[in-house]
């Protein structure tokens, strides 16, 4: 009996044993996603959900937080990254990449099932550090029912845009229901980005070879903010996303300006909304270019405990079923080679980009940090309508990103 029992208790010591080991050989991985949308978000998730489920070994672990690009800096400044993160497109993270921070992705075999020219953009000095997931787009979304009733027709021009503005204004509705408590900065960069083939301009502002007077994109943005901010809902500057989506989708303003990221939020309100998102008519008469830039790519970090599982994570991000999953519903274009991409509200934006009428955001070559900072000064002239204050603050601020 006394061999017997000293059998059993030992079976059941290396049973325990077992498991401990067992538990100690799941690889966590903790994913720190930059995106707000709750469309995001339930994609991100779903996706996540999904190959946890397929990966007993494996766990990802989602966090989603507000201003991720911000911790995100803190954390490698205290060489605390998270394993694997997203992020938008930005010369931040280049400059991590070159301090070592993130893994070089180069040459690896699941890159093969991205789209070749997005991932040309993705590249850092000759080398991948992230790797391209989907395409942002930036313009103007209309309620189509508003403009019919009203009898307008979808604007072209900025002639065109302003003349609707004054007819819905006599309707009494707001042309634009705008997120301006936090938002401005992204807008400014984008209207900026639809001016400008370059940032020539900035360098010139930086070196004191141009007057911010004579800056073709700095007047054209800031008579165009002040054209925008004329007909646009009075409490727009402590107007979060939320609530400028709320008075677009109960008929207060007939349009809103932002990325097609928002349409699977308003469609997740109101699934019957008649929307379409347009060209922004360009404020100098030229070519309504579509700003485009690469919303989301993902990245390793470099100090990761689990390379081997975090690359296998985003080789499963790589697969075409498993991208169709995730763009399904979040709603925006994939780069990941197969994945159908079919919006009918968005067909008159996907008509503009596949002519070629795109611009690339100014983000992605702009000093890092500067596109908050200047945004400040356009916060600013909303504000307070001085267009000469927003020169001056331009200039100040152009100055030290670029000479410093």
């Amino acid at each position: 009996m006394k061999k017997f029992l000293c059998l059993l208790l030992t079976a059941v010591m290396l049973m325990s044993a077992a498991s401990f080991a067992l538990a100690d050989d799941v690889a966590e991985i903790e994913f720190l996603y930059h995106k707000s949308e709750t469309a995001a978000i339930q994609a991100m998730q779903k996706v996540i959900d999904q190959f946890n489920a397929e990966n007993p070994g494996i766990k990802v672990n989602f966090v989603q937080i507000p201003d991720a690009a911000t911790v995100l800096q803190s954390r490698a400044t205290e060489g605390k990254l998270p394993d694997m993160f997203g992020i938008t497109t930005s010369t931040t993270y280049e400059l991590m990449f070159k301090s070592g921070l993130i893994m070089d992705l180069t040459g690896k075999e699941f890159l093969n099932n991205v789209e070749p020219s997005t991932l040309a953009l993705s590249a850092c000095e000759g080398k991948i550090y992230r790797m391209p997931y989907s395409l942002s787009c930036y313009g103007l979304y209309v309620r189509t029912d508003i403009f019919e009733q009203q009898g307008i027709e979808l604007p072209e021009t900025w002639a065109d845009l302003m003349a609707a503005c004054e007819k819905l204004q006599a309707a009494g509705i707001y042309g634009f229901g705008l997120p301006d408590k936090d938002m401005v900065y992204q807008r400014m960069e984008r209207m900026m980005s639809m001016l400008a083939d370059n940032d020539d301009e900035f360098k010139a502002i930086a070196a004191g070879e141009l007057d911010p007077h004579d800056s073709k994109v700095l007047k054209g943005y800031a008579e165009a903010s002040l054209d925008i901010a004329k007909y646009t809902n009075p409490d727009s500057k402590g107007a979060g996303y939320d609530e400028s989506y709320q008075l677009f989708l109960n008929d207060g303003a007939a349009m809103t300006i932002n990325g097609q990221w928002s349409l699977g939020t308003l469609l997740g309100f109101k699934p019957d909304l008649p929307v379409a998102m347009i060209p922004l008519p360009n404020p100098l008469g030229e070519q309504s270019n579509v700003i485009v830039s690469i919303d989301t790519s993902f990245c390793i970090s470099a100090n990761t405990k689990y390379p081997e599982a975090c690359l296998k994570f985003m080789e499963y991000l790589s697969k075409t079923d498993v991208a169709q999953v995730y763009t399904d519903i979040e709603g925006s274009p994939n780069v990941i080679k197969g994945v159908v991409y079919s919006v009918k509200e968005l067909e008159k934006i996907n008509a503009a980009m596949a002519a070629g009428h795109t611009a690339l955001s100014l983000n992605a070559i702009w000093p890092s940090g500067m596109r908050k900072a200047l945004g400040d000064a356009a916060t600013n002239l909303i504000l307070d309508k001085d267009i000469e204050t927003f020169y001056a603050d331009a200039q100040m601020t152009i100055e030290d990103y670029y000479n410093n």
